[in-house]
């Protein structure tokens, strides 16, 4: 009667399946840069900065203006380091910013 299989036991074996390892890769590192920016940069970049996609080792984030470019620019090591560490691998070699 116990034949019943989680959702979170099945995910990795689909995501293989389909080989889509890398675009799932993609969106947990989008979604950790919107969890650890807020602390790392200020509470105010939650609202004006986000990933906008990860290519090749690079992370690419928009920002609306140099200002804010250079605010992730100065927290970018920072960024770096904590994003890595919360990976299985360091995935991310860079980050850069796309103003618009």
């Amino acid at each position: 009667m116990n034949d019943f299989i989680q959702l979170k036991d099945l995910m990795p074996k689909a995501i293989a399946h389909y080989k889509m390892e890398r675009e799932t890769r993609a969106a947990l590192i989008c979604r950790r840069f919107r969890e650890m920016a807020p602390e790392i940069v200020g509470d105010g970049c939650a609202t004006v900065i986000s990933p906008k996609f990860f290519k090749r080792g690079v992370l690419y984030v928009s920002v609306p203006n140099s200002l804010w470019a250079q605010k992730v620019y100065v927290h970018r090591h920072e960024l770096l380091m904590s994003l890595n560490g919360s990976l299985d691998k360091a995935y991310i070699a860079d980050l850069r910013t796309v103003v618009g």
